[in-house]
């Protein structure tokens, strides 16, 4: 009988739940039972779609896909990198979870980790307690399906790690031994990589990773808190099935508000698709996924980066254009983007104006800047209007001998400015060296108290003096990677020192000027350089400035699923040799690319190529107006592979960009909508303005359409 005991502990075939009443037996196994074999003991936390097997030690050995009945060999497991486990101790909770506290005697901590049935998922919590001197270490949490190898997904930029291309990154792919980073690498003041531009194919831009048996259908996703504190994170995966997301540069010990470091992360098992592991993701952070604002969709189109100021002409309203990010540079400098003025009359000279200019191109006043918003409205345009909160000044030097703080022009002078009213802000090395940007600017802490209330007034400023502007579009979130040496947000440890994280300092900041927006009926875009879903709390869209580059368009789409989202396109060259292609992946990833406006700043200008394109394909890029990504498993298809096909939901029923369809004349797709609703389909192609009608059949949930392709491409539309 023992030896049998021992057998089914091994193999894993008998599960224990420790409870009051079951106390006893699992003494009596640890008594009686060698420790190899106890530590094959699997405890069961379960929730309606994964149950998970934990040894007595708190490491995942197994999971049950539920709707399936299927096991699987899963290992996972939370460790401290570099530490030594001396002691481990559990218990269950009152929600039918357990807990772990394991201490380490390397560094005295304690890391705490609860499993918790969580409804649709296992939240997996942890805690790490240090003690009073401060040290840090890469946290790792692991997870493996080894046995076959699974296919794998997150939301990489390229699913191959190439660049300097456009590829899918809806796809699964087999599993490989490689590095990901979560928007960029961490920052290191030895390669602080200024200017940082998002075109490597090595970035994730939402922490989860997704295994999948295609055979089975089944999956399961590891989603990590976009809620928590990150700071730097790495993903590696291997060709054996693992995978570790690597936590980076966090304070372990020495915590200024005493408490443990939290982190937190979900389990959840799903057919085999990425769309129900993204759609998880939504729902359970709405305030990252979707606009702080829904009407942000109502100004949704193509955008301009534009200082042109005069009536447009109506063919831009073909080409879908509706919102100008306002390229001005109203501002007299870098920061100072309304100066303190009385008289809305008076006016400043622009910011970075050619010698010659005319006055009403090389100086402008609020009332100008008013003006122009509402000739904008008034014409059935959005406009938004430039913001900063990484950067300041032009021609910064060493501080002035002489502070001036209640000089009423002090503003004229950026430096003087800079040194006498938010010198907190200005971010040094090291070596008490300033970041140098464009314009003679220097880099900023948006976390310093006195910069911050600046920003904060300024954004006051836009919501009392610009009625008519739309909103805002902050730059430059690139300098986010960045450590401040001379800051301490409590959290960081980074160089051996403590410091504040500017990705600390923008949820500081945004959790202050994002009330006063939004109060307002404002919107706030955001060219995220960075491309971190937990960036984008109390964001409403995206303008990237780098979408004409593959990776960036992709982690752009994503991001946006359920946002507004807008990419540059830098110039005509974007659009050749195949100006086809350029389009049909923005109609695919759900992006609007940048119209070819008069006078747009390093971004496309009219051309008779450029335009004839713009207006090929407005209808089809008007048509994705309000969209949102469906991400039901299995939501759409492709039979056969000929084409790529993504299912969005707009008001009033549903828009299918099908594209990139080849030699083939027409793409079979199967819908699987979450409506069994009577649908009527039309069919639109580049160079139409018309709809077509479209035969569908339908039975229950699931739609087949037979689609016409043209130039390789076509969208339906399916009303309700």
């Amino acid at each position: 009988m023992f030896s049998v005991v021992k057998r089914l502990l091994k193999t894993g075939e008998i599960l224990f739940r420790l409870t009051n009443a079951s106390i006893l037996p699992w003494l009596l196994l640890i008594m009686f039972v060698p420790a190899a074999a106890v530590a094959e003991v699997r405890l069961r936390v379960q929730s309606d779609t994964v149950a998970l097997g934990i040894s007595h030690t708190g490491q995942i050995v197994g999971v049950e896909l539920r709707d399936s009945g299927i096991k699987k060999a899963v290992r996972g497991e939370t460790v401290i990198d570099g530490c030594t486990l001396t002691s481990s101790d559990s218990k269950w909770l009152e929600n039918n979870g357990l807990e772990f506290a394991r201490r380490y005697d390397s560094e005295s901590c304690v890391l705490t980790e609860r499993f918790i049935p969580a409804g649709d998922s296992i939240r997996w919590e942890i805690e790490i307690e240090g003690g009073d001197t401060p040290w840090t270490t890469e946290i790792q949490t692991r997870l493996s399906w080894p046995d076959p190898a699974p296919m794998f997904w997150t939301a990489w930029s390229d699913p191959e790690q190439k660049n300097g291309r456009w590829a899918d990154p809806l796809v699964f792919m087999p599993m490989k031994d490689a590095t990901w980073y979560y928007a960029a690498p961490a920052w290191t003041e030895e390669k602080p990589r200024t200017g940082y531009i998002p075109r490597e194919g090595n970035i994730f831009c939402i922490p989860l990773a997704t295994f999948a048996d295609p055979k089975q259908d089944v999956a399961l996703t590891l989603a990590l808190s976009p809620e928590d504190e990150m700071l730097d994170l790495t993903l590696r995966t291997s060709r054996d099935g693992s995978i570790c997301f690597s936590r980076l540069n966090h304070r372990i010990g020495g915590r200024k508000d005493g408490k443990p470091l939290r982190f937190a992360m979900n389990l959840f098992a799903h057919p085999a698709d990425w769309r129900p592991a993204l759609g998880w993701m939504a729902r359970r952070y709405p305030a990252y996924f979707e606009p702080a604002l829904p009407a942000a969709h109502d100004i949704a189109g193509c955008g301009a980066y534009s200082s042109f100021e005069d009536k447009l002409d109506p063919k831009f309203r073909k080409m879908a254009f509706t919102v100008n990010w306002r390229s001005s540079f109203d501002f007299p400098y870098m920061g100072m983007f309304i100066p303190p003025l009385e008289n809305i009359d008076e006016r400043w000279p622009r910011f970075m104006q050619p010698e010659g200019a005319p006055d009403n191109v090389a100086r402008t006043s609020i009332k100008q800047m008013r003006d122009y918003a509402q000739r904008m409205r008034d014409d059935g345009y959005h406009v938004l209007s430039y913001f900063n909160v990484t950067e300041f000044g032009t021609d910064i030097k060493e501080p002035p001998q002489t502070l001036t703080p209640d000089d009423p022009d002090l503003w004229r002078r950026a430096n003087d400015y800079l040194h006498s009213k938010i010198a907190d802000g200005i971010l040094y090395s090291r070596k008490d060296k300033t970041w140098g940007t464009w314009g003679g600017a220097i880099a900023m802490d948006p976390g310093a108290p006195d910069y911050q209330a600046f920003l904060i007034e300024q954004a006051q400023r836009h919501v009392d003096l610009l009625p008519a502007a739309d909103g805002i579009c902050i730059d430059r979130l690139d300098w986010l990677r960045f450590y401040n040496p001379r800051g301490d947000d409590g959290v960081s440890w980074q160089a051996g020192k403590p410091s504040r994280s500017l990705y600390i300092s923008w949820h500081d900041v945004m959790s202050k000027l994002a009330p006063v927006m939004h109060n307002a009926g404002k919107f706030i875009f955001v060219n995220n350089h960075l491309k971190r879903i937990d960036l984008l709390r109390d964001v409403d869209g995206i303008y990237c400035e780098f979408a004409h580059i593959g990776a960036a368009l992709n982690e752009t789409g994503m991001l946006c699923a359920l946002k507004p989202a807008i990419g540059w396109t830098s110039s005509e060259k974007d659009l050749r040799p195949d100006p086809d292609a350029l389009f049909q992946r923005h109609l695919y990833m759900g992006v609007y690319p940048t119209a070819p406006l008069p006078q747009n700043d390093h971004t496309i200008n009219p051309s008779e190529f450029a335009d004839k394109y713009y207006l090929d394909y407005g209808p089809m890029l008007d048509a994705m107006r309000g969209k949102r990504w469906v991400l039901e498993p299995h939501a759409i298809e492709v039979k056969g592979g000929k084409a790529k096909a993504n299912l969005f939901e707009v008001p009033g029923g549903y828009i299918v960009p099908v594209v990139f369809g080849g030699k083939a004349k027409t793409a079979s797709i199967i819908l699987r909508l979450p409506t069994d609703a009577k649908l009527t389909a039309a069919v639109l192609h580049p160079g139409e303005e018309e709809w077509k009608p479209l035969d569908i059949s339908q039975n229950g949930h699931e739609t087949r359409i037979a689609v016409p392709l043209q130039r390789n491409c076509a969208i339906v539309r399916l009303n309700r």
